[in-house]
């Protein structure tokens, strides 16, 4: 993305003026970063496993537990923010545009290819000689367990998590991305063929929680929060255009507050769900799994969104790990195995995984190598990836 205007020469918002849409979210950027971290954080146990098998681990001891025991319990949730963050985003960059047929299907695949293909690629050969010296001199893999011809050929044609696996496989946690690339054609056919509406993109992401979901988790996973982040954005549309933008914007800002303030207190009281009858447990559950995916998630994103719009810029001096942020979601784990490797090759004693130093260590590794993965890597191969085709 180009990098936005200054505030000061957009003028002053006020309750009778239309808020114009920046050239760049920071604020969005950052919060795809600290998503893509929180995942990291989720994935600590990874260091506990005995092969592809999870072992017995103290999560009291885990690093700063007391800060992040949500992101130790729950942070798998924020790959559902990452789908909800890039149906806002592609909504608000390429819906108008592959409407119009401003933009042509090949095109359109040449952008997303070479934005993810060559670290999707890397990883994958990096995962697999790990996984295949792992098992050589280890005799067992790490965490995920299929690594064969087969799945390596699903990897390579990002068809990993389409509904044809039994299992995660080589870089694990790459299969959002194969999820994402579903979501890409869905959402390029959708804007081309279809109108672009609420009413169209709520459906979508009720299908995907209620349909799609019992049969293909991830995928159904993806459909939910992708056209949920899509409402999100056409929400921002209709609120930036209104001449009472600013107002509503407080209220939206103040509902996501409240909304994160509920979640945190139904979290903590969840222990009293179980004494309820079952027929309304069952309910409360479906509707605590809902609530971030449809609720707040979005709303989260919309707030953010409206917020940086009338202000200015939000979020600017940590919207590099925006810039990163698929870096170090797909190296994260690689780069796992490594320190793993490395460490159970002199002791069989793990108790250094709990170590906060050891975290700050691996965190500060782990952002190093995505930036220069994003500069030295990323960055080139997409640039030469979209010249051979121009």
């Amino acid at each position: 993305m180009a990098a936005p205007q200054d505030a000061r020469n957009r003028g002053p918002k006020t309750e009778v003026s239309v808020m114009q849409s920046p050239e760049r979210f920071y604020s969005l950027d950052a919060l795809r970063g600290l998503a893509a971290l929180s995942v990291v954080f989720w994935h600590w146990q990874h260091f506990f496993f005995s092969g592809t098998e999870l072992g017995a681990f103290d999560l009291a001891r885990l690093p700063l537990h007391r800060v992040l025991h949500l992101l130790y319990t729950r942070g798998w949730e924020a790959v559902d923010l990452f789908f909800s963050l890039s149906g806002f985003i592609f909504y608000w960059l390429y819906s108008k545009r592959v409407a119009e047929r401003r933009i042509s299907p090949q095109r359109y695949a040449l952008l997303r290819f070479s934005r993810l293909y060559p670290l999707h690629f890397a990883t994958l050969l990096l995962v697999a000689l790990g996984q295949y010296w792992m098992l050589r001199e280890k005799g067992y893999y790490f965490v995920y367990p299929n690594n064969d011809i087969r799945y390596f050929v699903l990897n390579l044609l990002f068809a990993s998590s389409w509904g044809f696996e039994g299992d995660f496989s080589f870089n694990g946690p790459s299969w959002s991305v194969s999820v994402e690339v579903l979501l890409y054609a869905l959402f390029f056919a959708y804007c081309r063929f279809l109108p672009i509406r609420v009413a169209i993109l709520v459906l979508s992401s009720l299908i995907g929680f209620f349909v799609i979901q019992d049969h293909i988790l991830e995928v159904g996973r993806g459909v939910c929060s992708f056209f949920a982040g899509g409402c999100a954005f056409l929400a921002y549309q209709v609120i930036i255009a209104s001449r009472r933008g600013g107002a509503i914007t407080k209220w939206i800002v103040g509902g996501a507050i409240g909304a994160w303030g509920l979640t945190f207190l139904v979290r903590h009281l969840a222990g009293l769900i179980l004494h309820l009858e079952p027929g309304v447990r069952r309910v409360v559950f479906e509707t605590m799994l809902m609530w971030p995916v449809m609720v707040l998630f979005p709303l989260t994103i919309l707030a953010l969104a409206l917020a940086e719009t009338q202000r200015g810029t939000l979020g600017k001096r940590i919207s590099f790990l925006g810039d990163i942020s698929y870096s170090s979601y797909m190296l994260h784990f690689p780069l796992q195995f490594l320190f793993f490797a490395a460490i159970t090759s002199f002791t069989v004693d793990r108790s250094i995984f709990y170590a906060p130093w050891f975290m700050l260590l691996f965190f500060a590794t782990l952002i190093a190598i995505s930036l220069c993965s994003f500069h030295y890597f990323e960055l080139p191969a997409q640039r030469f990836l979209r010249q051979l085709k121009s």
